[in-house]
């Protein structure tokens, strides 16, 4: 089971073999900083930069130790047919496909020579710790949001890949959802929607991806990821839900235009993004918003709770290290000066879950004809 790297198992990799705790935890830097007070305060910031992944994240994406998926392909269905008592039913067997994902390493390092470490400063040290946090949660959300919104085949190999949601005949896995509800799904459906902002707004856009959703079998409420720069375009839609959190509201009914528009409420915080909620056409959007996604573009998931393994979007990680940044340190023989870096490090790949049905990405221009975007 993939655990969640906290500040004790962080610590506990911190010291390799043949490395005196003792002798280290002695030495100080110019500031007066041990050794061991430098590496706890890093893995505190690295302890609190994974969770705030998750927090952040977590009602998207889950942990996997897996390679690999394998999953129905297509196919239309029909009724089970009627027996006798003497009848024998055909067998039938079920097609599948599958996608891969490829483990990535990225790092960062913290420290130098031994003269930096004799004269670093106390806030010298505080910069790089917090360089090091902001790079590394730069490298996850980035890597992430490509996945959702870049319909690219990554091949891992020579004939795996790493595949998007559900995009038609572009790739070299070529997926059908299966049948739902009576609707049957061929090759050609696509989760990449261009919609064209001439004829067609927001809220049409929100109630097309949920419809996208909801055709799968994927129930409300639903989670849109929307542009930042686009917050005053959703929070102006007649259906739109202001969060309230704890501030108290006074409404004043003046009588004038103002009454005759509906207006929502709901108590949730604006926390992790959120920006609001919208009343689609298939039930309940909740709106959590990120710079990183570029103005018109938004997508949206059917979250089955934090980390479930039917969510969207697959993190493999290495069983031996589990999901999180990390350190590793490098020493020297020097009595006087024996850590020359704090290397952290973060083992991950990317992509998206069993079911590729569970994400659609939205794209609102003029015309109407999907863009990749880039993600920043």
């Amino acid at each position: 089971m993939a655990e969640i790297l906290g500040l004790q198992t962080i610590m506990n990799s911190a010291l390799p073999t043949g490395v005196d705790g003792t002798r280290l935890a002695k030495w100080a830097l110019r500031s007066g900083m041990t050794y061991e007070e430098f590496a706890r305060r890093l893995a505190t910031a690295l302890t609190d930069l994974n969770q705030e992944m998750v927090n952040m994240w977590g009602d998207l994406m889950f942990l996997t130790e897996e390679p690999m998926f394998e999953y129905p392909d297509g196919g239309s269905v029909t009724p089970m047919p009627e027996i006798t008592d003497t009848d024998i039913p055909d067998a039938r067997g079920a097609t599948t496909i599958g996608h891969m994902i490829e483990l990535r390493a990225y790092g960062d390092r913290v420290g130098g020579s031994k003269r930096w470490f004799r004269d670093a400063r106390q806030t010298q040290i505080n910069a790089e710790v917090r360089r090091v946090v902001n790079s590394g949660k730069w490298r996850f959300e980035q890597t992430l949001l490509n996945r959702i919104f870049l319909p690219t085949e990554y091949q891992v190999g020579t004939s795996g890949y790493n595949v998007p949601f559900v995009h038609g005949t572009s790739g070299n896995v070529d997926f059908a959802p299966p049948a739902y509800g009576g609707e049957a799904f061929t090759t050609s459906h696509d989760h990449y929607v261009g919609v064209d902002s001439g004829s067609y707004g927001y809220d049409y856009t929100l109630n097309s991806l949920a419809e996208h959703l909801q055709e799968h079998g994927h129930e409300p409420p639903f989670i849109a990821y929307v542009s930042r720069a686009n917050v005053g375009s959703y929070s102006v839609l007649p259906s739109f839900v202001n969060p309230l959190g704890g501030t108290p509201i006074m409404i004043v009914e003046s009588g004038g235009i103002a009454s005759n528009i509906n207006r929502y409420f709901s108590q949730d915080m604006r926390e992790f993004g959120r920006i609001g909620g919208f009343h689609s056409d298939y039930g309940y959007v909740e709106l959590r918003a990120s710079n990183r996604i570029p103005s018109g573009y938004m997508s949206m998931h059917k979250s089955y709770g934090r980390l479930d393994q039917r969510n969207s979007i697959a993190v493999r990680v290495h069983p031996d290290v589990g999901f999180g940044f990390y350190i590793v340190p490098e020493t020297v023989v020097d009595n006087k000066y024996p850590l020359k870096s704090l290397q952290i490090e973060f083992e991950a790949g990317i992509g998206v879950g069993e079911d590729r049905t569970n994400g659609v990405a939205g794209y609102l221009v003029a015309g109407g004809t999907w863009a990749n975007p880039t993600i920043t």
